[in-house]
């Protein structure tokens, strides 16, 4: 196995929000994608099938 893993020190990231507002966002935003996605899903299979 190699050692140079285990000898580099972790980089630096982000630290986390501190609040859960943008989580929430980001899952509405996804919510929505699919609730647009399943609308328009429903419209084509009204119009081909009637």
């Amino acid at each position: 196995m190699n050692k140079t893993q285990e000898t580099r020190t972790p980089r630096e990231t982000e630290p986390l929000p501190k609040t859960v507002k943008p989580a929430l966002l980001f899952l509405l935003f996804l919510a929505g994608v699919v609730a647009t996605m399943a609308i328009a899903a429903y419209a084509v299979d009204r119009k081909i099938y009637g």
